[in-house]
């Protein structure tokens, strides 16, 4: 969704396989339920860079900036 940097990848309770990227604006996004591809921790990723695949149909997308969770919809209308 934005650029930025890698700062997990792995298993979280409820979401599987999971790579939060640090946004250049502070915000942390999860991409959840996705295998990787040729991304490593602490990568620095442009917006639209493919980061991986859904392991099923769908993926988990939650973003958090300063503590609170952001709505989706309104996030990606900032970006």
């Amino acid at each position: 969704l934005n650029s930025g940097i890698i700062v997990y990848m792995g298993e979280k309770d409820h979401y599987g396989n999971v790579i939060i990227v640090q946004g250049i604006d502070g915000a942390d996004i999860w991409y959840g339920n996705i295998n990787t591809s040729d991304i490593a921790l602490y990568d620095y990723i442009e917006k639209g860079t493919i980061i991986g695949e859904s392991k099923e149909d769908y993926i988990y997308i939650v973003v958090s900036k300063d503590g609170e969770y952001l709505n989706y919809e309104e996030y990606i209308k900032e970006i």
